[in-house]
């Protein structure tokens, strides 16, 4: 049997119940094929920005991190030096200031007797004045004497003890205990 060529356009079949629910169901499974293909994409893009941002983020929070380590030990440096400072000025303010007891002293040595080795220790609340004058000159280590006895601002239980060696000269030490001794104001020094 011989098959003719035909160049005549096909007729369709008219369309059947099933075949239209066919075409319902076909074209309706791509819509929902490509709306899920669609949201996936969205997914996808949403959580590449989300891990980027992550990323960013974890980055900022390293660098942070560092910064706040490096502040950490500056304000550990910074609490050491407010801890000693306190200590110092605690330190300066309890101790007693004897440059007011010099003071004191050194108006009272008389200003017309030379005293050759005249020495001035203070050690805790002991005070000594030692020195060397000429003989002729013991009214005026007497005077001495009674001046600093008198002084009972800063000194009490006052002893004065005189030598007097072969060359003629008197050798006196005074030994006292220093009393109301005010103590340096880091305030009052500038």
């Amino acid at each position: 049997m011989k098959k003719g060529f035909n160049l005549l356009k096909t007729q369709p079949e008219a369309p059947s119940v099933w075949s239209n629910i066919y075409n319902w169901v076909l074209g309706t499974t791509r819509i929902v094929i490509v709306t899920a293909e669609v949201a996936v994409l969205v997914a996808f893009g949403i959580r590449l920005v989300i891990d980027l941002q992550s990323k960013d983020l974890d980055s900022k929070i390293s660098q942070e991190e560092t910064v706040l380590a490096v502040l950490n030990q500056s304000e550990n440096d910074a609490r050491v030096v407010q801890s000693k400072t306190a200590t110092y000025k605690m330190i300066w303010n309890n101790i007693p200031d004897y440059s007011v007891v010099m003071k004191s002293i050194d108006g009272l040595l008389p200003s017309n007797t030379p005293i050759k080795g005249l020495a001035i220790s203070i050690n805790g609340s002991s005070l000594t004045i030692s020195g060397t004058a000429n003989k002729s000159n013991e009214a005026d280590i007497q005077a001495l004497e009674t001046n600093l006895k008198s002084n009972s601002i800063y000194l009490k239980d006052s002893v004065m003890n005189r030598l007097e060696d072969s060359s003629g000269q008197l050798r006196f030490t005074f030994n006292s205990t220093l009393v109301n001794v005010p103590n340096k104001d880091l305030a009052s020094i500038q």
